[in-house]
């Protein structure tokens, strides 16, 4: 079947799904009917069985036809790039609408996300065309090059250029409906079933207080469960050919990159794609929010642009290189719009070589006028509130701070051990615990695992004795840190890297190992302590 073929039985199909629905109601209003025919007069059981199908036939009336679909209410997202402004990413822009032959967007939104789309405010379903917006991902303009960039936004101006994908539009708009459709039954269910549970277990609560056994019975979904299962079934059918249709067109558009920015600068921007999405959610969990539990997040502009840092990181960017040469193999999901990225590279890379290379060398984001105050603005509108109240610092200060912050929560349970030895927190109260004889007993207040619960005598000691050393080796990282004596140094190789007083690492292990060891000798450990800059706290007097 061609791809217009496809699109056309998509739409019908959603046709269908509402016929459905109407099947559903009309078939129950004839059952009503024909009952009251027969019976030929109004009896209580007709009664029950009428409330029985209008509680059916409600929930398919409420969700499918009257619930509406929430629209998206005043502008889209992102960070809105005016002609003014950006004028070279307009001209880009415009030159490939103008080569496929496609109306250019209205405006251009640059977005937070790897991602870049053309969105059209259509009417009846996508029938009628409306405003045009193009939105960027910002990870595109730092990890690609002008020409990959070129190539993408041209396959999405491509979709626009294929005849064959007119009812796009329609199978897009479809597949929104129907998920509504189902999504707002199983809540209907959902909510049904909470509903019942709370009932059973008071119920159930009050059979005990009794001295009655619970009934067992289980809180359902009840009808709208049901419902929404049938829907599914439908919908498995209506979404097998309306991916198709997607899949299609994603090949289609592919073609129409390599056509107007080259085979190369396509293969190797779909190449780039999933790298980029799995740079970005390492970045941001590891890099750009690492400081958010401590308050801190990196300089205006560098919680996106700071992608930059680790994707110009030698290392780094060997390891994504290599990623992209070597795209897993996947399997098509009949459910799925897009086919997968390995077979997508293969159908471009299998054309005939067009002579152009990987076409503009330069980084994308130079097309990016001002990039880092634009980068501070997508911030603003795209982090979330809690977001203005952490400090903004330098690197290095986040990294240092972060690092600190994580090593103090980690130390909570050996301070609050100390704590209930009438210890004080910290690095010289654990010492005082080990020279006091009291350092299993500190142990013992650690949380363990089962077998070292299970543990006694020279058994228990000996799963003790690795904790004791750790506990006391991170109390010491975070004495030492807190007094500005040792501290993290940012990596963008690795993680970051700790640094110790200068002499204080080759004695380190030993005097952990003393203070650890069974006739317990704790001066190695305070002499380097106190070598480093950081003498015991004065006892105080009576």
């Amino acid at each position: 079947m061609s791809t217009s073929g496809r699109a056309v039985t998509a739409v019908a199909l959603l046709a269908g799904f509402y016929l459905l629905a109407v099947g559903i109601v009309v078939g129950l209003l004839a059952l009503d009917v024909a009952l009251y025919q027969a019976s030929g007069q109004l009896r209580p059981g007709l009664l029950k069985i009428w409330a029985l199908t209008a509680v059916i036939a409600y929930p398919v009336v409420r969700v499918v036809f009257l619930t509406r679909r929430r629209s998206a209410d005043g502008e889209l997202p992102g960070v809105l790039l005016t002609r003014e402004r950006q004028p070279e990413i307009w001209a880009m822009v415009d030159r490939i609408a103008e080569r496929t032959g496609v109306r250019g967007p209205a405006e251009i939104r640059l977005v937070p996300e790897v991602n870049a789309g053309v969105l059209e405010e259509t009417r009846l379903l996508g029938l009628v065309p409306g405003k045009r917006h193009l939105v960027i991902g910002a990870p595109l303009l730092i990890g690609l090059t002008e020409g990959e960039l070129e190539s993408v936004l041209a396959h999405e101006f491509g979709h626009y250029s294929n005849r064959d994908v007119r009812l796009a539009a329609v199978t897009v708009a479809g597949r929104r409906a129907v998920l509504h459709t189902i999504g707002g039954l199983h809540q209907r269910a959902d909510q049904h079933q909470a509903d019942e549970a709370a009932k059973l277990a008071a119920k159930a609560e009050k059979r005990l207080a009794k001295g009655r056994k619970p009934s067992g019975e289980e809180a359902s979904g009840g009808v709208d469960r049901v419902l929404a299962k049938l829907f599914t079934l439908y919908a498995k059918l209506y979404f097998r050919v309306s991916e198709a249709v997607g899949r299609r067109q994603e090949y289609a558009a592919d073609q129409v990159a390599a056509q107007l920015a080259g085979r190369d600068a396509t293969a190797a921007a779909l190449r780039k794609m999933p790298v980029l999405v799995a740079a970005q959610d390492f970045y941001l969990g590891r890099y750009a929010t690492i400081g958010w539990d401590a308050g801190l997040l990196p300089p205006p502009g560098q919680v996106y642009g700071g992608l930059l840092h680790l994707l110009s990181d030698p290392k780094r960017r060997a390891e994504l290189a290599e990623h992209a040469l070597e795209l897993p193999e996947e399997q098509p999901d009949p459910y799925d719009s897009h086919p997968p990225i390995d077979r997508r590279v293969a159908a471009i890379e299998a054309l005939a070589d067009d002579g152009r290379g990987p076409g503009a060398a330069g980084p994308a984001l130079a097309l990016l006028h001002d990039a880092e105050r634009v980068l501070t603005e997508l911030e603003v509108v795209s982090l979330i509130p809690e977001a203005a109240g952490k400090q903004r610092v330098e690197w290095p200060e986040l990294v240092r701070g972060a690092m600190l912050t994580h090593a103090r929560e980690a130390a909570a349970d050996a301070d609050r051990a100390l704590a209930g030895l009438g210890l004080p927190a910290g690095v010289h109260g654990l010492l005082d615990a080990i020279d006091g004889g009291r350092a299993w007993e500190f142990t013992d207040r650690l949380p363990k695992s089962e077998q070292a619960a299970a543990a006694t005598g020279r058994a228990a000691r000996e799963f003790a004795r690795p904790a004791l050393r750790e506990e006391l080796g991170h109390a010491t990282v975070v004495a030492l840190a807190g007094a500005g004596l040792a501290g993290w140094e940012l990596s963008w190789s690795g993680p970051a890297e700790l640094h110790l007083p200068d002499g204080f690492e080759e004695g380190f292990d030993p005097a952990l190992d003393a203070a650890c060891a069974d006739g317990a000798d704790t001066a190695p450990l305070r002499a380097l302590l106190a070598g480093a800059g950081l003498p015991a706290p004065a006892v105080p007097t009576a």
